[in-house]
Order: structure tokens, then C-alpha cells, then sequence
């Protein structure tokens, strides 16, 4: 694609402003933000990182042939040279807004032509997104996702370096599958992605708030913080361009609930769920059943008895069912049509996902990695036909300490055996991690294997009939980071492996 730079100051609303009135009619090839991707004829914006700063790799991007770039405000003095040597210098006060609207703006605006639902909170992004593509994909509507495990769409998938991906990175997806007959988008939005201006131009329809509990607060510093950045979701659907709007949330949750009782200032309808308050949509706690085979309840929905059934196991997928359901019926999508979608799912990668070998007991591999997630994965499988529970787990390192402790605790008081070993150390020492996580365990029942292969191999030589391995943290992930080096790690490879050792 092509546009001009004139073109691209103009649309910006003052956003983006030249700052020297030469070189409007430049044509631009792409916009990068990554020097390494600049290719001749390209638009470099430079965005302060949190490890790097792009207007450092300028000189860069200009040697590589860029035709125009964009610098933040305080900085323009710094690179007026740029100005007269055929290089346009554009100027913004926010570069990574900037960067948004630009990628938006270059690719067509390619989420005004598409449905577009946008899934937030702490937990149950990725269930919500797989059951909602389930329905869509049961009815022959041409769906792309956008999350954590991969995104994906007629056929093609791409490995997901983030659950939300960079706004530039985006809107180039959207614009790929609007062209390749995609009609409907799910995608996760992450507390970065909203904090980072990553998701400002999506027009999107209908957004889910699923929860919010304590997580990333090593980036948000605090939980109202954490929350505030979630809440932008709202802000971003007030100004879509989409005529038929609806937000899901959940009513369980005490921070969604205080967006709930501003509904007024939001010009759209809110969709609510629960278990345990009044909702539009609630399933009656005494009708649950789960089971390793997946779980099963009795809802209603404005009124409407209904009978959910689905393969996923777990009493969390209860809430991301009944998130999903909602989501689908904002699409237009009949309730008999969502729940036949809905009860199709096999099964979402990393999430209760059973690993077994016929020897009386199996594990399961959970992608919990908050307290939050780790209590409701343990609480629902105490809740199934079991003789013990042993759970291995960790946490990641170069991220929230602050829950570190309190996994423990959870992992101890809800095991009959807790093993603490190492998640993704990172740069971490993993000793270290296991020190912040052993502050908040008591009691005997737990055993520490820094080694994540040999805390596996160590539940599979304990485990017995009827018992139940837990395995928590990694999920769908198929690598561990140890230091700055990924290798190839799988929780459900490995205790097959050593099941399969057992059976010999």
C-alpha cells in the first residue's frame, strides 16, 4: 500500500504535524517502528521502549532508505537536519498514539469493515476467544483470532510473540484477513495493549471484561492502576464508529460492578453474566457439574431457561461460556445457534488440557498463572473424583513479584502435595523465585525441584490411582526461558514422557 504523508498529517486531527512544511507530498511504502524492518520508501516512527529507544536507531532507518519520520515533540530539535535532506521529520506529542492512528490510517482502516470483539481481564481471555470462534466457525462465519496461543485465521497460523500484539502489527493482520474473507475478528486485549495505546483505532463492536484480579503489577504498580488501564476498553467502544455496540461483563466482580453503576455515561448496552448476583444472563450454582469430561448447568438468560453443555472442564468455563454466549448473541447470533456452537469446542490448548497413559491416575496441564486462576483451576479439580491432588508449579521471573507468595499459599492449602519449581526464570535467579514463593507456604506438604523436567518426573514417580497432577503456569506454551535463551519445553510432552517411562 501507498499513501502520502499529507494525506497522513491531515487525517491525524493535529495527532501528527510536520515540522517543516516541506516534503507533504512524500509517498510512503509502510510504517515501521522496528529500524531492522525499515525497508526504501518506509515511515519510521520513534517509540521510547521500555529496554531501548527508537530515536536512537533514526540514522538508522534513515541509511536504510526511510522517506519520512516521526519523532515525539520533545525531541524534534534533535533531528531538524532530517528536515532538509528529502527525509520528511513529522512531530507528535504521543508517538505510540501516533503509531496507532498511522497503522490504522495506512492500512485502510481495515476493523471498520470487520465484527470485532475485544476480550480483557486478568483471566479467561483465551477460552472466551476459542468458544466464541467455535460458534462463529459452526455457522460458516469466516472468523480470525487474535490471542495469547496464536492468531489465526482461514487456515493460517502465525505464533503470537504477545497476547496483544503491537498496533502496527495489528491493523496489518486485520487488513490481511479482511482480504483473505474474513468477515469476524476475536481478539484479546491485554492491560499493556490498552496502557500502550496499542488498541486506540480499533472500531470495535462488542468488548468482554471477564474479571480483574491481581496481576502485571509490576508494570501497573497497583490494582486500580491494573484496572484503570482495563476500564480503557469502555472508552475505546464509546468512540467506534459501529452502530450496534454491547459490552459483556462480569457482575461477580467487584471493579467490573463499578462500571456497571456508571452505565449511563456509556452509549451502548451492557450484557451482564454471574453466578452469584443478578445478571441478564446467570446460571444457577446448585445445576453446575464438572467433570474432567467438561461441564454442564442450567442458565437464564433474560428470562429464558437454558441448558449449557460443553467439553471444556472446569467451573471457570462456566463464566467464559456464559461470557461467550452473551458476546455472540451482541453479534446477532440466535441463542440456539450459540449453544450448538458452544457445546462443539474439543477442547482449548494449555487450559485443563489431560495428559494420560492408562496408568490410574492423569495430569493436567493449566496455563493458571496468577492466584486468582492457580485457586479456581485447584478448586475445580478437588471438586472431580480424586484421591490426591499433586500440583507443580512456579513463577515467571522478571514479572509481578507481588503474587509470588501468594500462589504459594493457594498451591499448599489446596494440594495434598505442592511441588514449587522454576515457570520462565528469565533473567531471574530461580532460587530466588522460589524463595519469594516459599514466603507464603506452611506445613510439610511441599517439596521444592528448581528443575521444572525433574519436578515433573518427580509427580509422575509419586502419583498413584485416582490421583490427579497438576501441572500449572505454562499451559499451551511450548518453551521455557531460561536467562535470555528459549528452549523447547512442554509440560504435557513431558509427562507423557515419563508416564510412558512408568508403563514400561
Amino acid at each position: 500500500m501507498i499513501k502520502k504523508i499529507s494525506e497522513l498529517v491531515r487525517e491525524s486531527c493535529g495527532l501528527v504535524y510536520m515540522a517543516e512544511g516541506k516534503c507533504s507530498d512524500i509517498s510512503v511504502s509502510s510504517v515501521e517502528y522496528d529500524s531492522r524492518s525499515v525497508t526504501e520508501g518506509s515511515l519510521f516512527v520513534a517509540v521510547e521502549g521500555f529496554e531501548s529507544d527508537g530515536h536512537t536507531f533514526i540514522k538508522a532507518a534513515v541509511e536504510k532508505g526511510c522517506r519520512a519520520v516521526l519523532v515525539s515533540g520533545g525531541r524534534v530539535r534533535d533531528f531538524m537536519e532530517i528536515a532538509g535532506s528529502g527525509v520528511a521529520l513529522l512531530v507528535s506529542n504521543n508517538t505510540r498514539k501516533a503509531l496507532s492512528f498511522l497503522s490504522a490510517s495506512f492500512y485502510g482502516n481495515p476493523s471498520a469493515s470487520l465484527h470485532i470483539t475485544g476480550v480483557t481481564g486478568t483471566n479467561g481471555k483465551t477460552s472466551i476467544t476459542y468458544i466464541i470462534e467455535s460458534i462463529y466457525s459452526s455457522l460458516g462465519i469466516r472468523c480470525g483470532v487474535i490471542g495469547t496461543v496464536n492468531y489465526r485465521w482461514a487456515g493460517k497460523v502465525m505464533p503470537a510473540p504477545n497476547t496483544t500484539p503491537e498496533s502496527k502489527e495489528i491493523h496489518e493482520l486485520l487488513r490481511r484477513m479482511l482480504d483473505e474473507g474474513v468477515t469476524h475478528v476475536v481478539m484479546e486485549v491485554s492491560s499493556h495493549a490498552l496502557e500502550l495505546n496499542r488498541a486506540d483505532d480499533i472500531e470495535f463492536d462488542t468488548v468482554v471484561f471477564t474479571n480483574l484480579t491481581g496481576d502485571h503489577l509490576d508494570f501497573h504498580k497497583n490494582i486500580e492502576s491494573y484496572f484503570q488501564a482495563k476500564r480503557k476498553i469502555f472508552a475505546l467502544l464509546s468512540r467506534s464508529v459501529k452502530s450496534a455496540r454491547a459490552a459483556v461483563i462480569n457482575m461477580d466482580d467487584d471493579y467490573i460492578r463499578r462500571i456497571y453503576t456508571e452505565r449511563e455515561i456509556y452509549p451502548y448496552e451492557m450484557i451482564t453474566f454471574g453466578v452469584d448476583h443478578d445478571a441478564l444472563l446467570r446460571a444457577d450454582s446448585s445445576s453446575i457439574e464438572d467433570r474432567i469430561t467438561g461441564v454442564s448447568y442450567r442458565a437464564l438468560f433474560r428470562g429464558r431457561p437454558l441448558p449449557v453443555s460443553l467439553k471444556l472442564a472446569g467451573r471457570f468455563q462456566v463464566y467464559n461460556s456464559m461470557a461467550a454466549l452473551a458476546a455472540a448473541v451482541s453479534a446477532g447470533i440466535t441463542v440456539e445457534d450459540a449453544l450448538r456452537g458452544m457445546s462443539a469446542i474439543e477442547g482449548v490448548p494449555g487450559r485443563l488440557q489431560v495428559a494420560d497413559a492408562g496408568l490410574g491416575f492423569y495430569a493436567v496441564v493449566d496455563y493458571a498463572h496468577t492466584a486468582d486462576a492457580l485457586i479456581n483451576l485447584l478448586q475445580s479439580v478437588n471438586g472431580m473424583p480424586h484421591n490426591r491432588v499433586i500440583t507443580v508449579f512456579g513463577c515467571g521471573g522478571d514479572r509481578d513479584r507481588s503474587k509470588r507468595p501468594v500462589m504459594g499459599r493457594v498451591a499448599v492449602e489446596n494440594s495434598d502435595i505442592a511441588i514449587v519449581t522454576s515457570d520462565n526464570p528469565r533473567t531471574e535467579d530461580p532460587d530466588a523465585i522460589i524463595k519469594d514463593v516459599l514466603a507464603g507456604m506452611s506445613g510439610d506438604k511441599f517439596i521444592v525441584e528448581p528443575d521444572r523436567e525433574k519436578a515433573i518426573a518427580l509427580a509422575v514417580g509419586m502419583a498413584g490411582d485416582g490421583d490427579i497432577i497438576v501441572l500449572a503456569g505454562k499451559g499451551h506454551e511450548d518453551y521455557q526461558i531460561i536467562g535470555k535463551t528459549k528452549r523447547h519445553f512442554d509440560d504435557r510432552e513431558m509427562a507423557l514422557k515419563y508416564m510412558q517411562e512408568r508403563k514400561r
